[in-house]
């Protein structure tokens, strides 16, 4: 049985394996956000969802090729003498991380944040981006 190359398969198997909440002990436990991975030419661009996130309540770091997101979502704010009908949004500290692979020039990933959206952009690099070669036929 032939199995197709896929480079991305290292950034994708954390998209799947976790939902939003990760359901260890209670003190492990953090919100996980949704995210889409998108695969181009020439890089890999990841949008994971943080909407009522502000830019100052979360954190990306790069460390043994693991991509990491951090941080909170403040607890819905409550006045004296209202009581909450129904609770959905859901607050907390979150976590979201992907493994990269060697496919990616660490050194160039960008985010960019806007609207609840985080955008990184993860380069390729210069080894495995495709190329096109012109060959002369006699």
């Amino acid at each position: 049985m032939l199995m197709k190359y896929r480079p991305a398969a290292s950034l994708m198997n954390p998209f799947f394996d976790e939902g939003w909440m990760n359901q260890k002990k209670e003190e492990d436990r953090f919100l996980v956000p949704r995210s889409d991975i998108l695969e181009r030419k020439d890089k890999y661009v990841i949008y994971v969802e943080m909407p009522g996130v502000s830019k100052d309540d979360f954190k990306v770091d790069l460390e043994s090729n693991i991509l990491t997101i951090r941080g909170s979502k403040e607890i819905h704010e409550k006045v004296d003498g209202e009581q909450f009908v129904r609770v959905e949004r859901q607050c907390g500290d979150y976590r979201r991380s992907f493994r990269l692979g060697e496919e990616i020039n660490a050194e160039k990933i960008k985010a960019k944040y806007s609207d609840g959206l985080l955008e990184l952009t993860l380069p390729k690099a210069e080894q495995v981006k495709p190329k096109s070669i012109q060959i002369e036929v006699k």
